[in-house]
């Protein structure tokens, strides 16, 4: 029987399995290149503005 963590593993690897292939279709659909990114697998961006040191 599984545990409810490993529900929580088996179920993000597929969405993230998943993520990748509609944006490998999407990508395929619109004539670009497949790119995968395994530091970044989702495309996933900070939404805060990134510290500027003015002098």
């Amino acid at each position: 029987m599984l545990t409810n963590i490993s529900y929580i593993f088996l179920i993000s690897t597929l969405l993230i399995l998943g993520g990748w292939a509609f944006k490998a279709l999407i990508s395929l659909a619109q004539g670009k290149p497949i790119e995968l990114n395994l530091k970044n697998p989702l495309n996933l961006k900070a939404r805060w503005p990134k510290e500027t040191k003015e002098e």
